[in-house]
């Protein structure tokens, strides 16, 4: 059995209203705040993106290079002793292979079951993500053997952590493009999370919030050139930079 993952310490606690808060603002970045968008299934992917975190949930047998993330979703709210339907919890794989599969089950009993489950938990779903955040700096740390820059990373994290739109950008981006500790998240060998742009952060001439939405923008730009898609990628990347603009200003 796999050790319990450590937690980021002296990280601010986070009321239920700044949850609220975070949560609303991830919800408005993934699905324009429209309901019928928390089960989706983006053009140029191969899987399903479910929930206010558009968390991704993979069919049988499907390769892909993205952290699945809607099985630990289904896990957490287990151990909060919520009601999950009787099908999805016997249910590894998405059941639906392709996204015509899956449009064409829209009215189906198991839709209709997801649907009212993703629309009624929001409050675990922003804490689970609020979760991987908090789990991300320790993984971040193994990751980087220079003591040097374990602490340029950790500086910055805490830094950021410590306002509440710092606290905001990290966990919409932990959720949103991963730690960057995973090997397959990688196009010529160069990642795109979280540890990318905190090492990237320039901060020589602005504040950190700035240099953490330019180091983002930096990141996904760079995704998009090294993608072996590039033009699939290319039509998200104004999307992308939209949404990294909000970690300078929410607006």
């Amino acid at each position: 059995m796999k050790p319990p993952l450590a937690f980021a310490k002296d990280i601010p606690e986070l009321q239920a209203a700044q949850l609220q808060s975070i949560g609303e603002k991830i919800y408005q970045n993934e699905t324009g705040s429209n309901p019928e968008h928390l089960i989706a299934w983006n053009n140029g992917e191969a899987f399903a993106s479910l929930g206010l975190g558009h968390f991704i949930w993979f069919p049988k047998d499907i390769k892909s290079p993205f952290t699945e993330t809607f099985p630990s979703l289904l896990q957490y709210l287990q151990a909060q002793n919520v009601a999950i339907p009787a099908w999805l919890q016997q249910q590894q794989y998405c059941p639906w292979q392709t996204k015509q599969d899956f449009m064409g089950a829209k009215n189906s009993n198991e839709m209709q079951e997801l649907r009212s489950l993703l629309a009624s938990t929001f409050e675990h779903q922003v804490a689970f993500i609020h979760q991987r955040m908090r789990q991300s700096l320790p993984l971040m740390l193994a990751e980087v053997d220079n003591p040097e820059t374990q602490g340029l990373v950790k500086t910055r994290f805490h830094a950021l952590a410590a306002t509440e739109l710092g606290m905001y950008s990290l966990v919409d981006y932990v959720n949103f493009k991963g730690e960057g500790i995973a090997l397959t998240e990688r196009y010529n060998n160069q990642g795109w999370g979280l540890l990318q742009v905190l090492l990237n952060m320039q901060l020589d001439t602005q504040n950190q919030h700035l240099a953490f939405t330019q180091a983002c923008d930096a990141m996904l730009t760079r995704r998009v050139k090294n993608s072996p898609q590039k033009q699939v990628e290319q039509n998200w990347l104004l999307g992308w930079r939209k949404r990294c603009s909000t970690y300078s200003n929410i607006g």
